[in-house]
């Protein structure tokens, strides 16, 4: 952690370049590559509007669902030109770097959807949003070789927009997040007041709203064998008790690649027509080997796409 500190002390000693922020907007929304100075530009605007965004976004209207897309950066483009924002609010479920093969590409192009629009892109924070992980699986070695000697800077201010990210949106009666309820959280306004800019997520509500998953083995809350620490499964019960309390109908969420791209999990009435399970997982990557999937919800109804 002494290093993270000292990178962190550098980076917040270094002014932002002067570039045109307009043309880097538009490089991104066509996934071309940004110079090291673009990119530092391009990242202080997102983190002062992140800042500002609720811990719990609520939204109206059609909305579609997009699971972990991974570096996957054409079903991120297809998901817009199949869904355009005139008329749908989209929510990223988390999950954008790391393990594809365009992570750049992927994250620049989010980023800069979710200045373009105005409340219309709404990008959720996945577990892979913070240094703890995208150190090991892809997007800390990718910048090195991107950007040589000035990898460092851009590692640190990446995840420090990642960690200004809200961890779950609500529509309706339907609540989205990454991963899924946490043990101990029974009210939302819990995730109302998590903290910002925790980039390794400290607040146990936090980091089991990004990495907890479903399971039909527990009623309650059990340990998560596959994938260790302080992770926990959430079962029926638990998710239950949690939607009654919230006078919620279903929870909508990602962070596992399903065989068919999503799964219906907890079957119950939900007063969602076409829900009749109180869980939905998706999962939007096709590196996977498997179909990239969306869920689209028009205020009443709710319909699984694939891509």
């Amino acid at each position: 952690m002494k290093l993270l500190d000292k990178i962190l002390s550098l980076v917040r000693g270094r002014r932002a370049p002067e570039v045109d922020l307009e043309k880097v907007m538009e490089k991104s929304l066509k996934g071309k590559s940004l110079s090291f100075e673009e990119t530092m530009a391009f990242l202080n605007p997102l983190e002062g509007r992140l800042s500002k965004e609720p811990q719990l976004v609520k939204v109206d209207g059609k909305v579609v669902f997009v699971g972990d897309t991974h570096g996957d950066f054409e079903s991120s483009k297809q998901v817009f030109e199949k869904f355009p924002t005139e008329e749908y609010t989209i929510i990223f479920l988390g999950d954008y770097v790391d393990r594809g093969k365009q992570q750049l590409e992927n994250v620049n192009f989010l980023l800069a959807k979710y200045l373009q629009s105005k409340g219309k892109v709404i990008l959720l924070r996945g577990n892979h949003e913070s240094p703890v992980v995208n150190i090991n699986y892809g997007f800390m070695d990718l910048l090195y070789h991107t950007f040589s000697s000035e990898w460092p800077f851009l590692f640190i201010r990446y995840n420090e927009v990642f960690a200004n990210l809200p961890y779950a949106a609500k529509v309706g009666r339907l609540l989205a997040v990454h991963g899924g309820i946490a043990e101990g959280l029974e009210d939302l306004k819990q995730i109302e007041d998590l903290p910002k800019k925790d980039m390794i997520p400290s607040n146990k509500i936090a980091f089991q709203i990004l990495w907890n998953d479903p399971s039909d083995r527990v009623e309650e809350f059990d340990d998560n064998v596959s994938r260790g620490g302080d992770t926990r499964y959430y079962g029926r019960k638990a998710l239950e008790r949690f939607l009654r309390r919230n006078k919620l109908g279903g929870l909508v969420r990602a962070h596992e690649a399903y065989p068919e791209g999503f799964a219906w999990l907890f079957k119950g009435r939900t007063g969602i027509e076409g829900m009749d399970h109180i869980l939905l997982s998706i999962f939007t990557c096709r590196y996977y080997g498997i179909p990239p999937t969306v869920a689209v919800f028009d205020g009443s109804r709710m319909e699984v796409m694939r891509l």
